[in-house]
């Protein structure tokens, strides 16, 4: 009986490398869940008394009015964005920059 599950066991150690690999994707979206959408980065800022404010540039925390005119006409023709915004609550006159990531996803920077 001891040798059957030694067999088992070392049998069990083999194989579970070899499903590691095929289960990672499923594994991470299992503890960490799925982003709403890939690619995007919602920031809402909140009022200036928050320490964690800090970490957004000065250009968005004071944005001026031409870069919220870019980011309002952006969210105006990108229909993916307006539906993302509508999924999280977040009114669009509530944007007031949008900032195109190294990799090509989008961060949106909101009130």
């Amino acid at each position: 009986m001891r040798k059957f599950v030694a067999l088992v066991l070392a049998a069990g150690a083999l194989a579970l490398p070899a499903a590691a690999p095929a289960t990672a994707g499923t594994l991470g979206t299992f503890l960490f869940g799925r982003p709403l959408e890939p690619g995007l980065l919602v920031i809402v800022m909140r009022p200036s008394y928050h320490d964690d404010q800090d970490r957004i540039p000065l250009i968005y925390r004071y944005p001026s009015a031409e870069t919220v005119a870019r980011a309002q006409d952006e969210i105006a023709s990108n229909a993916a964005l307006r539906e993302a915004l509508e999924r999280r609550n977040i009114h669009p006159q509530n944007v007031v920059a949008v900032q195109t990531a190294a990799n090509g996803g989008k961060i949106i920077y909101a009130r």
